[in-house]
């Protein structure tokens, strides 16, 4: 199973979910409400799943991804960027030749793997 904006049909991935709550029901199966908003087109949308369907969700989102369950669920807990880790990240890149520093690096990375 794969989730998809009902707005522009892009994939949802694992880091566009915002919101997820679990209804567990005494008579029939238990229901998954889960909102996101779409990296593509910034729409917010909301689905109901069963809990074999968000089960099947996880699986495909965990056995695509780089990371971790624990990976994930630790950015989960940074929170959202805010205005001033941006502004601050901005002036770094300003102020300090970062950029120029990375390319060195990629090209030293580059020469030792050749040897």
């Amino acid at each position: 199973m794969k989730l998809k904006c009902r707005h522009c049909d892009a994939p949802i991935t694992l880091d566009d979910l915002i919101y997820i709550a679990y209804h567990a029901h005494t008579m029939g199966a238990n229901r998954v409400e889960v909102h996101f908003e779409c990296a593509h087109c910034g729409r917010r949308g909301e689905r109901m799943l069963s809990q074999a369907a968000w089960d099947e969700l996880m699986l495909h989102y965990l056995e695509n991804d780089e990371r971790s369950l624990h990976e994930w669920m630790t950015t989960q807990q940074l929170g959202p960027i805010t205005a001033d880790e941006m502004r601050a990240v901005r002036r770094a890149l300003r102020q300090e030749n970062i950029l120029e520093s990375l390319r060195a690096w990629e090209r030293a990375r580059g020469e030792e793997s050749m040897d």
